[in-house]
């Protein structure tokens, strides 16, 4: 088809005293109003009747813009199809974004889970694919998307992000939206996620007092500074510390109480508050108390959104050694290598598995069922609570490793 206008022809049409057209072939042209408005239109004849189809107004639609509409309309024509009707279908389908979040409404999420869902599709989903529609989606599309993000060694959420793309074509599939989906092999083209290792942690007691220093000297955000010293005291996971709220505190009865959906083992979950956690919870009071969460930063005290699940990571590398000076750095200690330090320390200090067990909420359910009749072991958590920080004050004083036995 021999195309008959340029950008320049378009740009120069002038009003004139009636309404005119200009033709580029195969039906479309540019229709100039008598007060000079240009518009792309297409004639076309359809079971002897003929249809006019408007693609929009220039410079808002380029002529290239139009010629790309042009073709779609001519190829709807050729399968017997009104370019009108599939023209209206096309502008009702919403952007990927739309969907991805109606299908995350249907699923039952824990507030933590569903706020990392959300932060990853933000980042690396929605910039992407809200620039095509969605039913145009390819898995080459995916592919060429997802790839990049787990060859740059991030594996894990490259294979999520793969999950939730399956999850919102399944929702366009049962709606009938598409006849396929794009996403429902990508995840075996990417490369696997690498074996998970412990993470680090320290389980020296020089080591681990001096990481106890470090931290205490730490001249970064209060919030961050305060998290890291309940995260050592309270073994907490780290998104549990993240997404602590004021209304699970009891500060009268010494109770923190974590409702089963923010648990990974989808249950409550009860820490009893050492005398050292009181006075942390009591110097975030009056800086976080008429918020939600206990650990915002100054940022968060702002916008309400608690600290990014890697901040206390980061803040960890920052710390520098009470001795030399020096930054920590990497692989020396996580957030969530506190949990794994304190389980070590606890055992060796003689504590009961059981209590170890369910202070860090790892019990299985048969242990769960076992020791519920002990009031889950409460009063036995409450002294070992007590005992742990009062030993954690006792390495960063200098004190020696004094076993404590079990019960006492």
């Amino acid at each position: 088809m021999k195309r008959l206008l340029t950008d320049a022809k378009v740009k120069n049409l002038k009003q004139k005293a009636k309404a005119y057209k200009t033709a580029d072939g195969g039906g479309l042209y540019v229709y100039t109003t008598k007060a000079g408005a240009k518009s792309f239109r297409y004639d076309f004849k359809l079971n002897e009747r003929w249809g006019t189809l408007t693609f929009g107004t220039y410079p808002e639609i380029s002529l290239a813009d139009a010629r790309e509409q042009h073709e779609q309309a001519r190829s709807f024509l050729a399968k017997g199809t009104d370019p009108r009707e599939a023209n209206k279908q096309s502008n009702q389908i919403k952007s990927f974004s739309f969907y991805a979040l109606e299908t995350m409404k249907t699923m039952e999420l824990r507030e933590s889970t569903e706020y990392k869902r959300l932060s990853r599709m933000k980042r690396h989903l929605f910039p992407i694919l809200d620039k095509k529609p969605v039913t145009e989606i390819t898995a080459i599309d995916l592919l060429n998307l997802l790839k990049p993000i787990a060859e740059s060694g991030t594996r894990e959420t490259a294979q999520l992000l793969a999950t939730y793309c399956r999850q919102t074509f399944d929702a366009l599939l049962s709606m009938q939206l598409i006849q396929m989906n794009p996403a429902e092999s990508i995840s075996r083209l990417l490369p696997k996620p690498k074996q998970s290792k412990n993470f680090a942690h320290i389980k020296d007691p020089k080591e681990f007092s001096a990481l106890l220093k470090s931290i205490d000297a730490y001249q970064g955000e209060i919030a961050i500074k305060k998290a890291l010293q309940f995260a050592a005291l309270a073994i907490l996971r780290p998104h549990n510390i993240r997404f602590l709220k004021w209304e699970y505190v009891n500060l009268a009865d010494r109770l923190i109480t974590i409702p089963d959906e923010q648990m990974k083992m989808d249950r409550p979950h009860k820490v009893p508050l050492s005398e050292q956690v009181l006075a942390i919870l009591g110097s975030m009071k009056p800086i976080t108390g008429k918020l939600d969460y206990v650990f915002l930063s100054s940022q968060g005290q702002k916008t309400g959104k608690p600290m990014s699940e890697n901040t206390l990571n980061q803040a960890i590398t920052r710390l520098k050694d009470p001795i030399t000076g020096q930054l920590l750095g990497r692989g020396v200690m996580t957030s969530h290598g506190f949990r794994h330090s304190s389980s070590t320390f606890l055992n060796e200090m003689g504590f009961s598995a059981d209590a170890i067990e369910l202070q860090l909420a790892h019990a299985s359910a048969d242990r769960i069922r076992a020791t519920y009749n002990k009031a889950e072991l409460m009063p036995e958590r409450e002294k070992m609570m007590q005992s742990w920080a009062n030993y954690l004050d006792g390495l960063k004083n200098g004190a020696k490793v004094i076993p404590i036995q079990r019960g006492a």
